[in-house]
């Protein structure tokens, strides 16, 4: 049998490496769901102000014109900067709180990921101007598919925070309708 310093058998060492290893592993499993815990938090508190932004961006610029392309890529422009924003801003940001400037392959892939996803959200309520040849049935629609997607975004952010879910989907859904309003009325206030 082999010794190691302070004469302790290799194989007794290993045999103990492995169990640190699994425990390592074990530990490694637990922070990696609650990462993605808080990965989840944070795209879906993303969410929220790039639904709201995109959809009520579009119906603001349908009261100005009644180009459907028009609208359709004011919305998606919108929607672009805010899941950009979104996706990228935290890694930016946690890079500079723990003073280092290097970034993993992980975190790009991660914000990537993230980015993608938020945008192809942000874009489903905004498909209504597309579609439909009547502008204000395309209006009503995507209103109604933004604060749908608010209301489950709500009911999922709530389950994660352990709050009420029908009374924080409620919540986001009233913050959905007023910024809905408030960009058909300054909208409209300009046409004036």
């Amino acid at each position: 049998m082999e010794y190691k310093k302070n004469s302790v058998p290799i194989s007794k060492l290993e045999t103990t490496g492995n169990k640190n290893n699994q425990s390592e592993k074990a530990r490694n499993s637990i922070f990696s769901f609650a990462e993605l815990e808080i990965k989840i938090r944070g795209v879906i508190f993303g969410l929220f102000g790039s639904i709201i932004a995109s959809f009520g961006v579009a119906l603001g610029v349908s009261v100005l014109t009644t180009d459907r392309w028009t609208i359709l890529i004011s919305g998606l422009i919108v929607g672009m900067a805010s899941s950009f924003a979104n996706s990228f801003g935290p890694l930016v940001s946690k890079t500079r709180l723990i003073g280092s400037r290097a970034y993993s392959k992980g975190d790009f892939m991660q914000a990537t990921g993230s980015l993608i996803l938020t945008f192809i959200i942000v874009g489903l309520p905004l498909i209504s101007y597309l579609l439909m040849d009547d502008l204000a049935i395309a209006r009503v629609i995507s209103v109604m598919t933004g604060l749908v997607l608010l209301f489950i975004f709500g009911v999922h952010w709530a389950q994660l925070e352990n709050e009420s879910p029908l009374s924080y989907a409620f919540i986001m859904t009233i913050i959905g309708v007023v910024g809905a309003a408030i960009c058909y009325l300054f909208a409209f206030y300009f046409i004036k």
